[in-house]
């Protein structure tokens, strides 16, 4: 059952329209990243129905025209920040922030991934396992994060040893970290599954973040099972109003974030 002290109002969207919901009323907010280098998948997910959160790699080559795209869908844009992953066996890609630079060369690929990404609003990370356990380097993160006005943060918790949210709350960085992955197994009954429990956390604890990527049984199950929310009385909404509505009920992000597991990836 969830417990609230308060009433709170936000805007959130349902198919595409705006609707105000109260902060007893359990939402899912929904990103699907490592968009930017397949046009057609980027599509697809700007079509899907609702306050879908859209997040974009930097120096990518459709990252521009996806950008714009899923703003005009109603879509927020996100960046996804690549950084550096425990293991060495594949590439972050452009742009990513790594361990060997300095404070000067970690702020460099930050401001210009942002700004290859028109209209971004917030930012979540791509990999970072061994990153995000750093705390100096993610003191430097939110330091220039925090220097653009209003922009959240996710934690895609590729590692249980982040630092991430401890850190964007030390700058006044508006954040939370995901609850699950919904393609982790990228069978469709898998998926639903995932998807199911992304609802489960949400009539739970209120609210819940799923991070999933667009491959095709990704984007048919998420897309279908969108319209299936209102029967359970569960609202999609953004990244930001998940945030403001856990922030109104007196839990910091990252106090919310050690009080459930989060299994990790191994990106």
């Amino acid at each position: 059952m969830i417990r609230l002290t308060g009433l709170v109002v936000v805007s959130v969207m349902t198919l595409g329209h705006a609707v105000p919901a109260r902060a007893d009323v359990p939402m899912v907010a929904v990103i699907i990243d490592d968009l930017g280098n397949d046009l057609g998948a980027g599509q697809r997910t700007a079509a899907l129905p609702g306050k879908v959160t859209c997040s974009i790699l930097p120096h990518t080559p459709f990252a521009s025209q996806l950008a714009s795209l899923c703003a005009r869908q109603g879509k927020d844009v996100f960046l996804h920040l690549p950084m550096q992953r425990v293991s060495q066996s594949a590439n972050p890609g452009p742009g990513a922030l790594m361990i060997v630079q300095s404070r000067q060369e970690i702020r460099a690929p930050i401001r210009n991934g942002l700004d290859s990404v028109p209209g971004v609003t917030g930012l979540n990370s791509h990999m970072g396992s061994l990153l995000t356990r750093h705390v100096v380097y993610m003191d430097w993160v939110m330091t220039e994060v925090s220097r653009r006005q209003g922009m959240i943060f996710v934690d895609s918790a590729t590692t249980a040893h982040s630092s991430a949210l401890r850190l964007a709350g030390s700058h006044g960085v508006p954040a939370a970290r995901r609850d699950l992955f919904l393609d982790a197994d990228p069978s469709p009954a898998a998926i639903r599954a995932a998807w199911d429990r992304a609802l489960a956390i949400a009539e739970r604890d209120g609210t819940a973040i799923a991070i999933g990527h667009p491959r095709d049984e990704t984007l048919s199950v998420v897309g279908a099972a969108i319209g299936d929310m209102q029967a359970r009385g569960i609202i999609l909404a953004s990244v930001a109003d998940v945030i403001r509505v856990r922030q109104s009920r007196g839990i910091e992000a990252w106090q919310q974030s050690l009080s459930r597991s989060h299994p990790v990836s191994r990106r």
